[in-house]
């Protein structure tokens, strides 16, 4: 169901930096449209002086300031605002945002802890409505827990242990150490050990970064890559023994960031070893996605943020509205048996057939490959966004040789990559069937060891020589043979 777009804006007002996000386009996933961030550190020193950092606060008065009138400028029809640790904790926080009121009439919303870590937890349902697990959001002043399920937060806690209150803390090695325990021990209690950690924050993103650096990751997208939770201890434990110098020769951590990443590994061991996780999923979605959910009525929460993105970029961006769900329905056949989950990718895949026609004929597979590895689509894992990829590509090439394929095709099974082939091959050929008039597209039969299409008698004249060679290919994908004819 396609909406009409409207911008909606977030300010994020957080301990180490503040960002405006501008959202546009599907109601239920949102892309984004501008995407600003400036580093201020409000939270700098906070510990020690109990104010906001002086410099920060000049910085962050001045880029809130910017941010509005950007908004306004671009036709922004909501603003909606969230303030974390460093206003809230700080003693002139309140002035702080009176003076953003008396300067921009934007009233600054400054959440608790627990606030905090169940609008960052609604980030994850943002991407995955219907995830479970634990969600850790780490921040500048901060780090908050929770737990998920069920399409609710039903547990949310805060602590202390963000990187900005740790560096500065007086306190010597051991008693630094006894501080963070006893913090990690208080966020923990009340916490059941759960499968799936999500971690959110920049600080944990520039790790996940480090980590498909030194391995040469072959796709380069951070939202939800995911490591199992031994693989996350022995990087963590690599950061506090590895010299910052040494790391920052990967170029995967900016320089602000580098300087406390030890201190942070250390907190996420502590915390790993309390709540044992088994798998560890990253998140580009927190607070800012986790505000926009919650400011959604319950109806367009419950919509599938995947098929409603794509059938957005359908209704935007192919040839004929609409036709995908059709190609959809005339493809299933050949994959009745798969799980929901998997009917859900042919799907979008279907949807998104069409997208990349604009392009010159030879790029229309690469373009195709790039938009399903590089487009923002949210409620994909990495091997679903690249089967996705695989699809598209045999959508317009039988042969494809493009960049990267044979690295990516790796994270993929045997039956996947197959299956992924079969169904390009099927959109090649229900394309040319179909176009606007769908009414005598035929219909695909896989019937023992053979794969019929059988078409009416109106219908006889889309027969044809290379009607028949596509046939042949599916068929071929399939291990079936290649059977036409009329009823």
């Amino acid at each position: 169901m396609i909406s009409d777009p409207e911008k909606i804006a977030v300010i994020d007002v957080g301990s180490n930096s503040v960002r405006l996000v501008v959202y546009y386009g599907a109601m239920r996933a949102p892309l984004q449209f501008f995407n600003e961030k400036v580093v201020c550190g409000l939270g700098r020193g906070l510990a020690d002086s109990g104010e906001l950092h002086k410099g920060g606060r000049k910085r962050a008065f001045a880029a809130i300031r910017r941010f509005v009138g950007i908004a306004e400028q671009m036709g922004v029809g909501k603003i909606h605002t969230v303030a974390t640790a460093a206003v809230r904790d700080a003693r002139d926080g309140a002035d702080f945002c009176d003076d953003v009121l008396l300067e921009t009439n934007l009233k600054l919303r400054v959440v608790t802890g627990e606030q905090e870590g169940a609008l960052s937890a609604q980030g994850i349902f943002f991407c995955r409505p219907q995830a479970s697990g634990l969600v850790c959001d780490m921040g500048g002043s901060s780090m908050e827990l929770a737990q998920i399920g069920e399409r609710k937060v039903l547990r949310s806690k805060t602590s202390g242990l963000g990187p900005l209150q740790l560096q500065n803390a007086n306190m010597n090695a051991a008693a630094l150490a006894a501080d963070i325990e006893k913090q990690l021990l208080d966020l923990t209690t009340g916490f059941i050990p759960q499968d799936k950690l999500y971690m959110i924050g920049g600080t944990v993103r520039a790790i996940a970064s480090l980590d498909m650096s030194l391995k040469g990751y072959p796709l380069d997208l951070l939202n939800e890559y995911s490591l199992p939770a031994a693989d996350f201890k022995g990087l963590l434990q690599w950061i506090v023994k590895t010299e910052p110098a040494q790391i920052a020769i990967t170029g995967a951590v900016s320089s602000d960031r580098l300087a406390y990443l030890p201190i942070v590994a250390r907190v996420l061991l502590g915390l790993l070893d309390k709540i044992k996780p088994r798998k560890i999923i990253f998140s580009s979605f927190g607070i800012r996605e986790g505000v926009l959910y919650e400011n959604m009525p319950p109806r367009i929460q419950q919509r599938d943020p995947l098929i409603e993105a794509c059938q957005f970029f359908e209704h935007s961006n192919a040839r004929f509205k609409g036709f995908g769900t059709t190609l959809y329905a005339w493809v299933l056949p050949l994959f009745a048996a798969q799980s929901d989950s998997r009917k859900r990718l042919i799907w979008a895949a279907c949807l998104l057939h069409d997208v990349t026609w604009a392009a010159h004929p030879s790029y229309r597979a690469e373009a195709s490959f790039d938009y399903a590895t590089r487009s923002n689509l949210v409620g994909l894992d990495h091997q679903e966004r690249i089967f996705l990829a695989v699809a598209l590509i045999h959508r317009y090439k039988n042969k494809p040789q493009i960049d990267k394929l044979d690295d990516l095709n790796v994270l993929l099974s045997t039956a996947d990559q197959a299956q992924a082939e079969a169904l390009g091959r099927a959109m090649r050929l229900g394309a040319m069937l179909g176009g606007p008039d769908v009414a005598h597209m035929g219909q695909l039969r896989v019937m023992g060891e053979q794969l019929e299409l059988v078409l009416d008698e109106q219908s006889t004249g889309l027969m044809g020589e290379v009607v028949e060679q596509r046939l042949g290919s599916l068929a071929k994908a399939l291990g079936k043979a290649a059977i036409m004819r009329v009823e």
